[in-house]
Parts: structure tokens; sequence; C-alpha cells
């Protein structure tokens, strides 16, 4: 029976209320939580509800699209760009390993499509960041070098992800030849909108530094950044990137321009996480009813979780070289295992290109659930919080300078 729109808003609405009160309990990331109860209001609501042309979808696909940016605005290219090459080859060796060990698992033995080895590969901060937070060690060292490893890796993998959604439709010249031409467009009009942000700082100024205020009653921040988000979205859209690239590529815009801005930026997370982004997270679920066809990918979706875990241990070596401890080192490979974002953005994208079907959709989206439930709950066990006597005991140990950035 189809609901009326406002009462599933309501039931979705307590849902996003609830989800992350829950996790906490219990010690999940509550977009695991969102995406379960989605799973589970499937059962009570209409597909109709939640079809691809309902408003229910669409507030999901605006959740997407904010998510994406926000996931830009992460990706501070100047910072990769300053930072030690060390970390920065360590964050490309990742992805080609973890893509080696997927080919082989995944290609070569289980025979699954090139979707499923990219997935094999990805790997993303989203997790990462409130596991580092709630142990105590955001801006410390460590916590910097586990970030710039998986933000480095996550970009390589994007990367990757656009290549496959054209070279699925095209021969490897036509592929080659469209990715050359739509990168080259979309720079050129990256260039002329930071020109006209440039531009508008100079001779505007009074209005321009309106967006790095906390207490503007009619919020020219917000204004314009959504503004900037839906013009690079529909420019995208105009030369047939994927839009939620196309969102990715306008948070990395925006982080350039206007740089470290944290009053807009924080503005704008509050906005996304009190009601788009969970409400996206709340649709996946309802879209991925988990059917008895989906038991038959179980041993795939086991592989898959070997090969999550298995592959980013390569980065413990490197952690240690650096000079933290072999079980804080495990502790950030663990935590590089849980791609949540990367998953369900595969998945998205995957399903839109018309190269999954509803059972891979779901079993994907299965596998970003358990990997975020499993491997956060490993990493938190294996990592210390963060206090004067860790700090101490890893220089008595190790004989090294923790305050050295190097």
């Amino acid at each position: 029976m189809s609901l009326n729109v406002s009462f599933v808003l309501a039931l979705l609405s307590v849902a996003a209320f609830v989800g992350p009160l829950i996790g906490e309990m219990i010690s999940v990331p509550g977009a695991v939580i969102e995406l379960i109860i989605g799973i589970g209001l499937s059962r009570v609501i209409s597909p109709a509800d939640y079809s691809t042309s309902s408003v229910i979808s669409t507030l999901g696909q605006l959740g997407f699209l904010i998510l994406m940016f926000l996931v830009g605005l992460e990706i501070d290219f100047r910072q990769l760009w300053g930072a030690g090459r060390g970390s920065v080859a360590m964050g490309v060796g990742l992805f080609v390993s973890s893509l080696g060990v997927s080919w082989l698992v995944l290609g070569h033995l289980a025979g699954a499509s090139a979707i499923w080895v990219l997935a094999g590969a990805a790997t993303s901060v989203g997790i990462t960041v409130p596991v580092l937070y709630v142990q105590g060690w955001m801006g410390q060292r460590f916590g910097h070098d586990v970030l710039l490893i998986g933000s480095v890796t996550e970009v390589v993998y994007l990367g990757a992800l656009n290549i496959l959604s054209v070279a699925s439709r095209h021969d490897s010249a036509t592929t080659s030849a469209l990715l050359g031409t739509r990168v080259a467009l979309f720079f050129l009009f990256a260039y002329v909108l930071v020109r006209l942000f440039q531009r508008s700082r100079s001779r505007v100024p009074r209005h321009f530094h309106r967006w790095f205020r906390r207490d503007d009653p009619i919020e020219v921040g917000l204004r314009g950044t959504f503004a900037l988000l839906f013009v690079v979205v529909a420019f995208a859209g105009v030369i047939r990137i994927p839009t939620v690239l196309g969102a990715l590529l306008a948070g990395v815009i925006f982080r350039g321009v206007i740089g470290n801005a944290r009053a807009i930026i924080e503005r704008l997370t509050s906005v996304a996480n009190s009601f788009f982004i969970p409400l996206f997270f709340l649709t996946v679920g309802l879209q991925t009813p988990l059917s008895a066809s989906v038991l038959s990918l179980l041993p795939l979706i086991g592989l898959i979780l070997v090969v999550l875990s298995a592959s980013r241990l390569v980065v413990a070596p490197y952690l240690r070289h650096r000079g933290h401890s072999w079980r804080m080192s495990f502790a950030g490979a663990t935590m590089l295992m849980a791609p949540l974002t990367l998953l369900v953005t595969t998945a998205e994208i995957g399903r839109s290109a018309g190269f999954l079907g509803p059972r891979n959709y779901a079993a994907i989206i299965l596998v970003a659930v358990l990997s975020a439930i499993l491997f956060p709950v490993l990493a938190r066990k294996l990592l210390p919080v963060y206090g004067d006597d860790v700090v101490e005991e890893q220089s008595l140990i190790e004989g090294v300078d923790q305050s050295d950035p190097n």
C-alpha cells in the first residue's frame, strides 16, 4: 500500500534521529545503522514511494550530491602536493596493490566483473575520521599519516571509477578521447569559475567576505555554496561526467577558492549531517531489500571482505617505518579496511551506468555494511586512547621524536 509522502518523510526523519544514537550505544557508525533501518523499512514502505521518480528518491540523491561535495572539500591538493613523497607513494601503492589482489582473487579466481574487482580496491577515510576522533588521535602525527594515505588512495580510486564508467560503454580509443575531452572541458570550466571568484573577491570584497561570517541573516555563504555545487553538477551533466563526480569536483574547486574556511564548512556540514545525508543512507537501504537471490553471492561477499582486509595490511610496515608501534600500525591499516562511502558510491554509479543489477547492487551495499561494522570495532580495540602515557611509551620504546612531522 502506498503511503502519503509526508508520512514516509516522518518515518525517515525519526529514523535519522534515532539511528546515530543507536550507533553510539553499540559503537557502530550511524550511517550503517541508517542503512540497516532503511532495509528494514523496505518491508513496510511501498517501492512506489521511493522509486527513482519519487520525492523521497530525489531528496536522497540530493543528500548523495551534498555528501560527495563534502568529500571533495576534504581533499586538499595543496596538502597532498606538499606532503612527503613517501606518504603519497604509499597511497598510490596501496591502490595498485589492492587492485592487484582484488583482480587475482575476485577477477581471476572467482570470475567476478570489473566493478567487483574495482570495489575490492576501495579505500576511503569516512569511517577512519570518527575512529581517530573517538580514540583522541585526530590532529596527532599518527592520525595525519593514516588520513593522508587514505586520502591519496581515495582520490586515485575515484579517478579509476570515472574511467570504468566511461570504458564500460566504449572501446579503448574512444574512451581515451572522451576522457581527454571531458577533462579538458572541465578544467577550462573550473578555471573560468575560479577567475570569477577571484574577481568577485577583489571587486565586491564586502559581499564576498559575508561567505565567511557565522551570523549573516540571509546566509549568503550557504546560498552561494549550494549555487556553486549545482552549477558544477549541471555542467558535469552536460559534458556527461557522472553527476556525483561533478559534485566531488565542485567540493575540490570550492576548497581551492576559499581555503580552510571553517565557518562555512561547519554550517554546511551541520545542514548536511542533520537531514540530507542520513536521508540518503536511509533511501539506499530502502532500495536494497535483501532477497534470497543475494544469498548466492555470499561466497563473493566473503571473498571481497578478505580482499579488503588482507590488501590493506601493506600499510602497517610503512606506518611502523614512520615510527609508530606495530599495534598502532595494524590499527591504522584496519581503519582503512572499511570504505563505506566509496562502496556506496560505487554501487550507485554502477547501477546508474547499467552494469550493476539489483542483486549485485544489494550485495555491494551488504559488503559496505559488514565492513563498516567489523573493521572499525577491531581498529578501536587495537588503537589505544591518546594520552601522555601513550606518547611517552612510544618515545621510550622506539626512540622516535613524536613532534617531528617528517
